[in-house]
């Protein structure tokens, strides 16, 4: 059998496949049509990865989280573990995207790995779960721009008291400039996401010579590498595990790449790239970053008793220079758009995808693709309009609030494990995993990046899900078990009101025994 070049489908109602073709054996999987026209080049992709983790600007903006859960010591060394732990991830996810490349991507992967039984529910399961913690990375991304321009407004106006409806008022706006982005301008200028590439490079060379030529007396090596400071009143070890928290929002949202596959050139060479790529970068940036922030601190006993946004007086402490901090903040603000931008068209082709394979209410148009602007419109509108819903949560709770952004881990973090779990049950077989894919690491180091995913992943579900301190009230309680709730019981009802009739997947059909031997093919109209 010959393998076709690949194609642009050329309506809505045509299928295409993804074909892998061995010695007399065919692999294929059947999903719907293509979003548009691909977009995306190889650098693209690597930039709009990257853009959305910002690893370096996931600590600055979170930092006081592990300062409060171990402090210095936390933070240093959690990045080393979670940067391990998110590699084994972007490994495991880039194999699978290297063979199956779909906007479905973890739910795609799940369906195909599970027994055929069980298929149907579990990749529903995995779907929601992802969309989920998009809708929660959103939420998460877009509240940090809203309070730094406030903790601006409170630092250069003394007495000026931030209400939470400023805050809110800010958040709806960005939210709503990013849909309007997305609409009219992203699709036909995705070299916006070099420029955001670019961008969050600059403030972080910027910031890092900075810290570290303005930091004039440095703070002792004793206090950077090895003072570990509790608070929370857990045990030191459980202090450290719950401190992870920071290590991994840095890494959130890396499966972007994977969502936007079909958009993009040689999505099986590509995607897998730009996983990898992103933690490598984000890693490297990170760890600088924060070394050099700890070393420019000159009172951490002042971040910890602030009253203050935190990450605006470590900034304002470290570069010595309220003006300076001015200027890195508003830069950050600036960055924090073309990120809510990347955000944003993922989650919508999350959401189309889930949609064009009957996952959701009204699948039917949430599966169109606009004719002439060439996006998933009905996608970009339900996505926002649940952003919005999560905006009022901040004003109704802040608590509640919080426990939405520290779901996002989770909730992507379980959609991670699925897949890999089913892979290890497949005993990483060739039948699904062909030796000759673009991405194939030695079976070994496969293995081993499996195994760390799913120990990791299962450890910190359950301790992320644990109170920050002891003992706990009302309002510091981690309410995430509750957003997990929440979580299932809307998945529950979406099943019995509309995918367990309707909801299928992607259709995978193996012919004849794979004997090891493969070749993949790009994405071919049927």
């Amino acid at each position: 059998m010959d393998i076709k070049t690949p194609k642009t489908v050329a309506s809505e109602q045509q299928l295409h496949r993804l074909v892998s073709v061995g010695d007399g054996t065919v692999q294929s999987l059947t999903v719907g049509s293509p979003p548009a026209k691909t977009q995306f080049t190889k650098w693209n992709i690597v930039a709009f990865a990257f853009v959305i983790c910002n690893s370096w600007a996931g600590v600055a903006g979170s930092i006081q989280l592990a300062l409060l859960q171990g402090g210095p010591a936390t933070l240093i060394y959690s990045i080393i573990i979670s940067s391990i732990a998110y590699m084994s991830i972007a490994i495991s996810m880039a194999e699978l995207a290297s063979v199956y490349p779909t906007a479905g991507g973890q739910y795609h992967f799940a369906s195909i790995l599970a027994p055929k039984k069980m298929k149907q529910t579990i990749s529903y399961a995995c779907g929601l779960l992802s969309i989920l913690s998009w809708i929660a990375i959103g939420a998460a991304v877009t509240i940090i721009p809203a309070q730094q321009i406030m903790a601006l407004v409170a630092a250069l106006n003394p007495g000026f008291e931030t209400k939470e409806w400023h805050v809110f008022l800010i958040y709806q706006g960005m939210a709503l400039f990013v849909l309007v982005n997305n609409l009219f301008v992203l699709k036909k200028a995705p070299w916006t996401h070099n420029i955001g590439f670019a961008l969050t490079l600059g403030l972080f060379l910027a910031s890092f010579i900075a810290l570290l030529v303005r930091s004039s007396p440095k703070a002792p090596s004793s206090f950077v590498w090895a003072t570990f400071i509790n608070y929370t009143g857990w045990a030191d070890g459980v202090c450290f595990i719950i401190g992870l928290s920071t290590s991994c929002f840095m890494y959130i949202g890396l499966d972007a790449s994977m969502h936007i596959a079909e958009e993009c050139k040689d999505p099986s060479r590509t995607v897998p790239m730009a996983m990898v790529t992103a933690v490598t970068i984000g890693c490297t940036t990170a760890f600088a970053y924060t070394v050099a922030q700890l070393y420019a601190l000159t009172d951490i006993e002042a971040i910890l008793t602030t009253t203050e946004y935190v990450p605006w007086v470590v900034v304002r402490q470290g570069l010595r220079s309220t003006a300076l901090a001015v200027a890195f903040i508003i830069v950050a603000i600036i960055m924090s758009v073309f990120i809510l931008n990347a955000i944003q068209e993922t989650s919508s082709r999350l959401a189309w995808s889930f949609a064009r394979d009957n996952g959701l209410v009204f699948s039917s148009r949430l599966s169109r693709i606009h004719p002439t602007l060439q996006v998933p419109v009905y996608a970009l509108f339900l996505t926002y309009g649940i952003l919005v819903v999560c905006g009022c949560v901040f004003v109704a709770s802040t608590t509640a609030f919080n426990a939405l952004i520290g779901s996002s881990i989770v909730l992507q973090e379980i959609s991670f494990l699925i897949p890999v779990a089913l892979l290890i049950y497949r005993r990483r077989g060739p039948k699904y995993l062909p030796p000759t894919r673009y991405f194939a690491p030695p079976s070994a180091v496969g293995w081993i990046a499996n195994v760390i995913v799913v120990a990791f992943s299962l450890i910190t579900t359950v301790f992320f899900n644990f109170p920050v301190f002891l003992p706990t009230s009302a309002t510091t309680m981690n309410y995430t078990c509750v957003i997990l709730g929440i979580a299932l019981l809307l998945g529950v009802m979406n099943w019995f009101a509309h995918a367990r009739k309707h909801y299928q997947g992607p259709t995978i059909k193996f012919e004849g025994e794979d004997d090891g031997h493969g070749r993949w093919a790009e994405i071919v109209a049927m």
